[in-house]
């Protein structure tokens, strides 16, 4: 059940989301290891990784989409395709917005709690994106006749 944003017979959009899962959940680490270590340092370094995210996520999301636009989905799979697909479209939401308030206050307390609540979200949406792979069989090459 693979969509047509693929290099060599391999997804694409599995390759890129690696990218911003580590930028934002490096995002809270920073912001974690700020309260203990330099707090001038480790809050810039996670507006830093935040922009990362953002770029990263949004060009891991032009394949994703081109993927749920043209993959042969059953109804289950599509449901869970488009749940994932609006809980990270969230997710570059609540980062963008601890981007925007972050630039200004790389302590600020809301910029903060939406790190935390970014990455919750995220995982709950990296858990789906799982399931569609392991259980739905979504971007994987059927192999017969291979």
């Amino acid at each position: 059940m693979q969509g047509k944003a693929t290099i060599a017979g391999h997804p694409i959009h599995p390759m890129l989301v690696p990218f911003p899962i580590a930028f934002f959940v490096g995002a809270l680490v920073s912001d974690i290891i700020s309260h203990w270590g330099d707090s001038v340092f480790w809050p810039r370094m996670s507006v830093v990784l935040i922009g990362l995210g953002i770029i990263g996520a949004l060009l891991s999301a032009l394949f994703g989409f081109i993927d749920y636009a043209t993959a042969p989905l059953s109804d289950g799979a599509k449901k869970t395709a488009t749940t994932h697909m609006a809980l990270n479209l969230t997710v570059v939401v609540i980062f963008a917005i601890a981007f925007y308030l972050r630039l200004g206050n790389a302590t600020s307390g809301v910029g903060y709690v939406l790190t935390v609540l970014g990455v919750l979200i995220l995982g709950v949406s990296g858990y789906l994106g799982g399931q569609l792979v392991y259980e739905g069989g979504v971007g994987v090459k059927d192999s017969v006749g291979s």
